[in-house]
């Protein structure tokens, strides 16, 4: 018991130690083309919490490292009609790439959705939005904590 209390105060003194020291990073810009705030939003968003878990700090200032994202694509192919041959299905296609000063890192990804009425307005696509960002985000906290 003694053991587990131990190792898990090592671990959260690393991550505190980690972010007390981490580098500092500025998300400077974000380019999307596409016409969806709520993009903007949960990108910027899953971005700055894998900065965090990798061990970053987010300030912009002098001495920070500027950091871009830049939307690539964002498109809703149609995959399925209702018995009223009326498209209710999609794959969202998300694609973006980040900058940092010394790499670059590309994520890609493809998540089916449904909408089973025009009622629901776009909640189904934000909840796709959320689900291929919650794919990329590992593979995210990965190369930003190798770099």
């Amino acid at each position: 018991m003694e053991g587990k209390a131990i190792s898990k105060g090592l671990i959260l003194g690393l991550i505190l130690f980690q972010t007390a020291f981490g580098k500092e990073v500025c998300l400077s810009e974000l380019k999307n083309p596409y016409p969806d705030d709520y993009l903007d939003y949960a990108l910027r968003r899953t971005v700055e919490m894998a900065f965090l878990q990798a061990g970053e700090r987010l300030r912009c200032g002098e001495g920070s490292e500027k950091v871009s994202v830049e939307v690539l694509e964002y498109k809703d192919i149609p995959t399925g009609l209702s018995p009223f041959q009326r498209i209710n299905s999609y794959n969202l296609l998300l694609s973006f790439e980040l900058k940092t000063q010394s790499k670059s890192y590309k994520y890609s990804v493809a998540v089916p959705y449904f909408l089973p009425s025009g009622g629901q307005g776009d909640l189904p696509k934000r909840s796709a939005l959320e689900d291929a960002l919650g794919i990329i985000y590992p593979r995210l906290i990965e190369d930003l904590s190798r770099r």
